[in-house]
């Protein structure tokens, strides 16, 4: 296929159905070019597909799909910087006529903003000429790429709140008055029942399994060290971080996707709000305060469950369990659970606020990133805590 050729300066004159020619010009204050390719196969928009410019490109795209009837007829979209609702109209336009005249429209290619404008007003889309599929070392690369970009942007959006908490809060102090403690009741307040019966049943469960080994040898006193053991250093934090990066980290998510998607966030630098500091500081703030809340509300439910399991299946007495229980809680073993929750309250504010602002299109998209996160938070949660068992138990 000929490449297309720029528009020349001559009077402008539409070519006739079956006859293919250079294309006409916009006029001059059209923020939209077309040129079609000599052969007519090729139809390329370059700039700026608005209201301002449908009213001159309207009847030249018209001729160029009836000049090719039953015949195939290429729109490359990649060099387009904006679209609106009047730009998208007229390529759905275009495609209902090529479907009348049986002109086998095809999208050869496509800038975001022109998908994201398809998506986000539910046009149906040109079917995409068929390419051959990327090699295994292209995919590779493209997966390295991306991941070192995610990467980079991550820790942009950490060094960013961490920043705007210390140094941003005496100047936007105002900003928000009350956000961190409304988001303090979201996430910590009113997670207060789930984690607690979560942590309850896990004690319940740790100290049936243990108590069934333990009884054979009578040491069924060591359950009330396990459990206590256990729970402070890792099922207490590890499981409430668990819960929290599906409930709280989902919402989070999903309330900076929607707003990404709603241009709410370019409407907060339009005027003069950073959104990190608007959105990401206030949730960063208030997990940081409740998660080692949570943690130890977890421990000591997941004790009370544990001591339930002793009395009723072990007949320890309640002098005995609970004396040998917090003996063996030492305090290293609490630190350490409070040191983990904050860290993995970190990695989910963060993660599922860096997912959120990756959104763009529509409600498919805020779907999507919802779901990313939560799946990255519970991942690298877990490896943080692995990471912690290597720091700290290596030498037994």
């Amino acid at each position: 296929m000929e490449q297309p050729k720029p528009a020349t300066t001559s009077p402008p004159r539409a070519p006739a159905v079956g006859v293919t020619s250079t294309p006409e010009v916009p006029a001059a204050d059209s923020p939209l070019s077309v040129v079609v390719a000599p052969d007519g196969k090729l139809v390329t928009l370059v700039g700026r597909l608005d209201r301002h410019a449908v009213q001159h490109v309207y009847e030249q795209l018209l001729l160029a799909i009836a000049a090719r009837p039953r015949a195939a007829l290429s729109l490359d979209l990649a060099g387009i910087e904006r679209i609106d609702s009047a730009g998208v109209a007229l390529l759905g336009t275009l495609a209902r006529r090529a479907g009348e005249t049986s002109t086998k429209l095809n999208l050869v290619a496509c800038s975001e903003a022109a998908k994201d404008a398809l998506t986000l007003f539910r046009i149906e889309q040109p079917t995409e000429k068929a390419t051959a599929g990327p090699g295994t070392l292209e995919q590779l690369g493209t997966y390295g790429v991306e991941s070192w970009r995610g990467m980079v942007g991550l820790l942009s959006l950490a060094a960013d709140t961490v920043y705007l908490t210390f140094a941003g809060a005496p100047r936007t102090a105002k900003v928000r008055r009350g956000a961190t403690w409304s988001e303090a009741v979201k996430v910590g307040v009113d997670a207060l029942p789930i984690v607690g019966l979560i942590a309850f049943l896990i004690g319940v469960v740790v100290g049936l399994q243990s108590a069934a080994q333990l009884r054979q040898f009578g040491a069924s006193i060591y359950v009330a060290k396990l459990i206590s053991i256990s729970m402070a250093r890792e099922m207490g934090p590890l499981m409430t971080a668990i819960i929290i990066a599906g409930r709280s980290g989902a919402s989070i998510a999903a309330e900076v996707a929607t707003m990404q998607v709603s241009q709410e966030v370019d409407a907060l630098n339009t005027m003069g709000l950073n959104p990190v500091r608007y959105i990401v500081v206030p949730k960063f703030l208030a997990l940081t305060l409740t998660m080692p809340c949570l943690t130890i509300f977890a421990v000591a439910l997941g004790i009370v469950g544990g001591y339930l399991v002793s009395f009723l299946y072990l007949d320890l007495s309640g002098e005995a369990y609970w004396t040998t229980a917090l003996e063996a809680l030492a305090l290293d073993d609490l630190a350490l659970g409070l040191i983990k929750s904050v860290v993995f309250a970190w990695i989910i504010v963060l993660l599922a606020a860096h997912r959120g602002f990756q959104a763009h299109g529509g409600a498919e998209s805020v779907g999507r990133v919802t779901t990313t996160s939560v799946v990255s938070a519970v991942f690298w949660v877990i490896v943080a805590d692995a990471a912690f068992g290597l720091l700290f138990y290596f030498d037994g």
